[in-house]
This record gives C-alpha cells, structure tokens and sequence, in this order.
C-alpha cells in the first residue's frame, strides 16, 4: 500500500495533466521551465566545464571522498538540464561525499537520433580521458537519461573505455517502439502519460505507445537507439528503479532482463502504485526518501572499495 501523501499527490498530479492527456499532447514538450539562474547550496562548489565540445556542471560537496557520479538527466530530448536535476545532483553529492558531474547536452524538438546519443558519448569519452579514469564513478540515468546512459556504455564496451563501477537506472525510457505490455496494463492509471479512463485503449494505441519524433528514420529496435534489444554482456551491476503504474514499466523490466541474460549482476524495484520519476518530482514522498535510500547505499558501497585503494595510494 502506497502512502497517504502519495495518493494525494498522485490525484493532484492526475488533475494537472488532464488537460494535455485528453490531446494526447506530449508532457515533454508542452511543460514550459522558467529558470532562476543556479546557485549551489553553501559549502558546495558549482562548475561549468566542457569535455569533448559539451557542456558539463561539476558540484562538489563540503567533503568529498575520490568516488565520482555521472548523471544523465532525462525529459524526453526537449527538456534542458533544470533545477530537478541540480537538486538530484546536490541529493547525491551530499548523501554519497561524491563529485557529481551532469551532461547538460543540448536539447530541443528538432534534434533526431543520433544527435544527443552521439553528444553523450564523446562528452562521456572525454571525461574518460581525465576525471573517469579507472572506473571509479557510478553512472546514473532517468527516464531517456537512462536510454542515453546506457548507449554510452555500449559504445564505450565496444570502444575499450572504462564502463562505471554501476549503473543506475530510473523510470527507463530505453524502449523507443514502446512495444511492451506496460502500456495496455498501465493506459489508465499512469497519471502522468495515460489517458483518461472514458478512452478505448484499442481506439488511441498509436496515442499512448507514441513514437517519438527524436528517432527519425531509424529503425525502433536498433540498439543503440534502443538499447532494450542490445546485448548487455559485460555491463557492471545495476540498480533499477520505478513506478508500478508506469505505461513505460516493461522497459525497466527488458532491462533487467538484458542485463541478467549478459550474466550481470541486477536489481529492480517496482514501487508499487507509483509514476514516472516520482523520486525526482516529489522527493520528499515517503516512498521517494526510501528510493533516494537504496540509489545512496547502493552507489556508496559500489564506490567504496575503489575509494579506500585511492586513499591507500
């Protein structure tokens, strides 16, 4: 059972989107982020740098140990890196004495494929060439984050770069034909991406297993687009996390079970009754706090042993 404050939340987050949910309209695109300009929390250290011609911020906790945590922000391809994503940084940075360092690649509705996956990765190699050496970092990734996250590991694997110590990956969006199961089970409940119950599921499949324009003419199941439906041998172990009321769901879950047929070690936690990225839109949640638990101890212990062999150096 969910809690209280979840249920209220889920209501009001039900009410919200109603309007863009009885168009089908895409949240992504349609949501307008008015931004204050960014200042780290006291104590903290900001950065802008760049690695390999793309943008990348640096915060720095008041104690920082040598593990290091790269973060892949999500929003579908059109939402820029915002204070969501700052906040998760400066959560992680905090809770973990990690430098987090966050690709902000460029974003928009006219960018196809493979634009942002290929701005991720050099961005992500050349981070490789200087702070990432040694696989002391733990990369993590939401909702498209993920997607990109994990085609940058490929690539990388492929390439003969360092991969993470682990993977996380949140509200998974790494399914870009949307073929899973998730999205008949899940066309109602999902306050955020379903459609209102008086809808046929039938009637709108195309509206809510929707195609995003961001992959062009390439063929949905390529796996590097697509990295559902790639081979995920010799990937580090992973934590996945999301909500049981996702239409997305079944992408969390074909990763799971990609990783598991490579031989990796994995988790997934489906939180019951919960949406897509609930822990980064409503952290103080109950659920969310245990979720930002589990993603802290999880990366704690995947640094820690590479973070006591660099202070024996």
């Amino acid at each position: 059972m969910i809690s209280l404050g979840a249920v209220l939340v889920r209501a009001a987050l039900r009410a919200y989107t109603y309007p863009y949910r009885k168009r089908f309209a895409s949240l992504s695109r349609s949501v307008a982020l008015k931004e204050k300009p960014y200042e780290p929390p006291k104590g903290f250290s900001f950065a802008e740098e760049e690695y390999g011609g793309v943008r990348v911020e640096k915060i720095v906790p008041p104690e920082t140990g040598k593990g290091i945590v790269l973060q892949f922000h999500g929003g579908g391809h059109t939402v820029p890196m915002n204070k969501m994503y700052r906040n998760a940084a400066e959560r992680l940075a905090a809770a973990c004495g990690c430098t987090v360092y966050s690709i902000d690649y460029r974003t928009g509705a006219h960018f196809t494929y493979p634009a942002l996956h290929d701005e991720c990765f050099r961005a992500y190699a050349a981070l490789c060439k200087s702070v990432l050496r040694g696989g002391n970092f733990v990369a993590i990734g939401d909702s498209f984050g993920a997607n990109l996250l994990l085609s940058a590991c490929l690539r990388a694997r492929d390439d003969g770069l360092p991969l993470p110590s682990a993977i996380v990956c949140i509200s998974c969006f790494i399914d870009m034909a949307a073929s899973g199961s998730s999205y008949r089970e899940n066309c109602h409940r999902d306050p955020l991406y379903g459609m209102p119950r008086r809808y046929d599921f039938e009637a709108h499949e195309n509206q809510i297993r929707r195609i995003s324009p961001y992959c062009g003419n390439t063929p949905l199941n390529d796996p590097d687009l697509s990295p559902a439906y790639a081979d995920l041998q010799g990937f580090p172990k992973a934590l996945i996390l999301c909500g049981g009321w996702e239409t997305s769901l079944t992408d969390s879950r074909m990763l799971d079970d990609g990783l598991r047929k490579g031989g990796n070690p994995a988790k997934l936690h489906v939180f019951p009754g919960m949406w897509h990225d609930f822990l980064y839109l409503f952290p103080r949640l109950k659920e969310s706090r245990a979720a930002w638990r589990e993603i802290v101890a999880f990366i704690t212990e995947a640094l820690s042993p590479n973070v006591k062999q660099e202070r024996e150096r």
